[in-house]
């Protein structure tokens, strides 16, 4: 078994000591080191485990036999690609990541442009690292109620209006920690907005079994489509008396967002029948 051959058999295998094993540190890992290359697929193979999959779906490109793609959410869907070049013999010469994400989901592999070999940060850019890196974990692994969203969204409004540019969008592209603490401010803060609307969405959900549904569609519609807009999230409600419920991997307890989540799950359900 040559070098790509072990890469392949022991990535779909999720064996992260082999990989160490027989990968060099001579090569190219798509801009940054062997270390931390593995340190990310170390991520994806946790989520992939997460899901209950006991290999690593992969496969190579139908059109680039050097395209190795791998991990899928759905069939025929990749949701990572490597350009893997290597010499006759199977050595591998480098790793090129061919599909860039921009996003902060655990299946993406994705290298930062600080994370690159060469870049070298100034003290001004590590102290604005930090200050996100700090925001982050503040709202990371937590119970998300009404009063930490508010409080977390209030608190960190100036310094997110520092980082955004006059075409509303972050100054800072593909820099780690400064990208998710912008998108995760624009999330929360929309679920502040939400917050502030919840009275609307509490009186539906009230009324929703007093009327007939085809009069309660009509009356809700513009509260759905137009002032909520809400994103489907059909969030599990498993609610208790103290409006704690999952929305995904995270867990809220939160009256105000909880009767806007339950609006949204009425409606689409009622409307989708």
């Amino acid at each position: 078994m040559n070098q790509l051959q072990a890469f392949i058999y022991f990535l779909k295998r999720m064996d992260i000591v082999m990989l160490d094993e027989i990968l060099t540190d001579d090569i190219s890992y798509c801009g940054t080191t062997k270390a931390l290359f593995l340190e990310k697929l170390q991520d994806i193979f946790v989520w992939n485990r997460f899901l209950e999959n006991q290999t690593l779906p992969l496969k190579w490109s139908d059109t680039n036999t050097n395209h190795l793609k791998f991990f899928c959410w759905t069939q025929d869907e990749y949701e990572n690609t490597f350009l893997v070049t290597s010499k006759a013999n199977g050595d591998i010469i480098s790793f090129i990541n061919k599909r860039p994400h921009f996003g902060h989901h655990n299946s993406a592999f994705r290298i930062y442009e600080d994370e690159e070999i060469g870049f070298v940060k100034s003290t001004e850019f590590i102290m604005l690292q930090h200050h996100c890196k700090t925001a982050i974990e503040e709202m990371t692994d937590v119970l998300y109620t009404t009063e930490l969203i508010v409080n977390w969204v209030n608190k960190y409004e100036p310094f997110y209006l520092e980082i955004k540019n006059q075409d509303d969008e972050c100054k800072y592209i593909n820099f780690k920690y400064i990208e998710e603490f912008y998108e995760l401010w624009e999330s929360k803060s929309y679920e502040e907005d939400l917050i502030l609307k919840y009275k609307d969405a509490e009186t539906a959900v009230l009324e929703f079994n007093k009327i007939e549904i085809s009069d309660w569609l009509d009356k809700y519609h513009n509260l759905y489509f137009c002032v909520l807009m809400p994103s489907n999230s059909l969030a599990e409600f498993v609610c208790d008396k103290e409006y704690r419920y999952k929305l995904g991997n995270r867990e809220y307890k939160s009256k105000e967002l909880y009767y806007v989540e339950k609006f949204t799950d009425l409606y689409f359900t009622s409307n989708h029948k």
